[in-house]
């Protein structure tokens, strides 16, 4: 949603994941941190809106938003990442 990407893993993380658009998705170290690029908390008519609003605006070029909109609706992983979450607070 904000164009931001990361190019690197840090020493000492666990990869969590990769796309063709960026290659550093998400990173996990025991006790210390737990993070992932996308915006698993975003519902899909908060990213249509986001989406909508920021192609008016010209951040996005017109098959960007295309794209974002025709993927809303599908599948996405959001529960496991929620619980990935979960787990980490509670971990000890």
């Amino acid at each position: 949603m904000h164009k931001d990407v990361v190019f690197e893993y840090p020493a000492g993380v666990e990869k969590l994941g990769a796309s063709p658009r960026c290659l550093v998705q998400g990173m996990y170290k025991k006790g210390r941190l737990i993070s992932v690029q996308g915006h698993p908390e975003f519902t899909e008519p908060i990213v249509s809106y986001l989406v909508k609003m920021r192609a008016e605006q010209g951040i996005f070029e017109e098959q960007q938003a295309r794209d974002a909109l025709d993927r809303v609706a599908k599948h996405h992983d959001g529960l496991v990442i929620a619980k990935a979450f979960l787990r980490f607070l509670l971990e000890d």
